[in-house]
């Protein structure tokens, strides 16, 4: 199998390195599926990425989950190359009518959701059903990040192992220094219990590989799920530690810096581009908001 992670730039500062389809490409059996579509408006990055490397062919489409930037090209993906399209139960209902999902988008994600562009029903004709998933592929439900979230396990025999793990096992950036940039992938509402059963879901399965959609892919699959794990355990313990010591939850800064001085899988943030800094600041803040929701005073 072949690999490529398509990176699907967003005309927003920092929006690079972030954003991710992956294509996975079977020369034996001329075959090419994507893990995840991205946002609608980055579609030509996808459609020229199948054409060069893909065979000019979709035969399925993998959904990690249905937000915008995962899931907002699908049924361009289906109208195009007839690609069939598996999704976790509880998201289907928001391909087949979208109103709703584009509707909480916008109102949570603003300006952000109109770049990423508005999604387009999904014919019920292009569900995929898990029993007839691509041959060495498997779903797994991991909600958490999502009530709709789901991880695919690609096994290719000798070959090993491959985790598609969406955001289940956090926000990861390959290529920066020290060795490896986490982050957990936790907005509000941030349901630690369900998080955590999820990654203890995909531990055991003795995956080499894991794919991130956010962003790239690292070896040892299994180690970096444990990191991700416990990470959330230790912010959990810091943050609990900073409001039993006054610090009020609305207080982000304090949090963020407590985390930066402490948390060694945030030390390549330091050494980031600007850009891409910036925009994972942004992003730490709302994890920091999510972790305020589950732990703050009630």
């Amino acid at each position: 199998m072949k690999f490529v992670n398509i990176d699907l730039q967003v005309n927003k500062r920092g929006f690079r390195r972030f954003i991710s389809s992956w294509l996975v490409r079977d020369e034996n059996e001329d075959r090419t599926y994507l893990v995840d579509t991205g946002p609608g408006s980055t579609w030509p990055i996808v459609r020229d990425a199948v054409e060069r490397h893909g065979g000019s062919r979709v035969d399925a489409v993998l959904l990690t989950h249905v937000h915008l930037d995962h899931a907002g090209a699908v049924s361009l993906a289906f109208r195009e190359y007839g690609a069939k399209v598996s999704a976790a139960p509880k998201g289907i209902p928001h391909l087949l009518e979208p109103a709703a999902l584009w509707k909480g988008s916008v109102e949570t994600l603003g300006n952000t959701a109109y770049l990423y562009g508005e999604p387009e029903p999904l014919p019920r004709e292009a569900l995929l059903a898990d029993e007839n998933l691509p041959a060495g592929f498997s779903a797994v439900e991991t909600p958490g990040h999502a009530s709709h979230h789901r991880c695919f396990v690609l096994d290719e025999g000798g070959g090993g192992k491959t985790l598609f793990a969406g955001e289940a096992a956090g926000i990861f950036l390959e290529g920066e220094e020290p060795f490896p940039y986490l982050r957990p992938a936790t907005p509000p509402r941030f349901f630690p219990e369900v998080t955590l059963e999820s990654i203890e879901k995909l531990i055991p399965l003795g995956c080499s590989r894991i794919c991130y959609s956010h962003f790239g892919a690292a070896e040892g699959a299994g180690e970096m799920l444990s990191f991700a794990r416990g990470q959330i355990l230790f912010w959990r313990d810091i943050v609990v530690d900073l409001f039993r010591r006054g610090v009020p939850p609305d207080d982000e800064e304090a949090v963020f810096q407590e985390l930066l001085e402490r948390d060694p899988f945030l030390a390549a943030w330091r050494k980031m581009e600007p850009d891409i800094r910036d925009r994972e600041r942004e992003f730490i803040g709302n994890s920091i908001r999510g972790f305020a929701g589950a732990y703050g005073p009630k």
